[in-house]
């Protein structure tokens, strides 16, 4: 199967709505450390990491590359 020559080398919309994700966990991880230490538990938090990453970058939508 051939090679598909991309645009460009730049990240597309799923791929940098995935990697916010993972930056939104970690700024409410240490918002709650700081305000809410009671709500802070950093075994949930690395649990739902990936679950938020997989729901930014599912509804995210991409545009044709090809």
């Amino acid at each position: 199967m051939p090679t598909v020559k991309q645009p460009s080398a730049n990240p597309t919309n799923k791929l940098s709505a995935a990697t916010a994700g993972a930056g939104f966990v970690a700024v409410l991880g240490l918002v709650l450390k700081n305000l809410a230490p009671d709500w802070y538990d950093p075994e949930a938090l690395m649990t739902l990491t990936p679950l938020v990453v997989f729901a930014f970058g599912y509804i995210i939508k991409d545009q044709p590359n090809v």
